[in-house]
């Protein structure tokens, strides 16, 4: 009986991944009703900006979160297409985590809004920054690792 129910279990959870996979390969296309209702309720923020970016919060209906890939974010003709709009440049860069109907975007400073091109000085910059990142995402990487490390000997000591 227990192998059984195991085994439903799994043929569950493989049919939820499938689906999962499924959707991000195609996800379902808003209709043109539903894209306009979803662009009137949108909020866009007031800009906000570093020495490098600009940023900006879109807040977008929380029906419209189905439509969206999950677990990454969004090329510019995919926001486009679901009628997030902005003038060219914007990058969709993570997802506020308390409130995930909350995109965060951010574009260089100085880009082009009609072509989103970067102004040449700037490319330096945000190379450094991604540098940056990388550090501090390994070093981060390192640390969680070495805290996994400790919690395996301390329970091992344990017993």
């Amino acid at each position: 009986m227990v192998d059984e129910l195991d085994n439903m279990m799994d043929i569950d959870e493989d049919f939820h991944i499938q689906q999962h996979e499924l959707m991000e390969a195609h996800p379902p296309v808003p209709t043109p009703a539903q894209k306009s209702q979803w662009q009137d309720e949108t909020d866009y923020s007031e800009k906000y900006c570093d020495d490098i970016y600009e940023y900006r919060r879109v807040t977008v209906p929380r029906p419209m979160m189905t439509q969206f890939p999950p677990e990454r974010t969004m090329e510019e003709h995919e926001w486009r297409d679901y009628g997030i709009t902005m003038s060219r440049g914007w990058e969709h860069y993570d997802h506020h985590q308390p409130e995930a109907n909350v995109l965060l975007f951010r574009r260089v400073l100085g880009t082009d809004p009609k072509t989103g091109q970067i102004p040449p000085e700037m490319a330096t910059k945000v190379e450094a920054r991604k540098c940056y990142i990388t550090e501090l995402e390994q070093a981060r990487q390192r640390m969680l690792q070495e805290e996994a490390r400790a919690r395996e000997q301390h329970m091992s000591d344990m017993f």
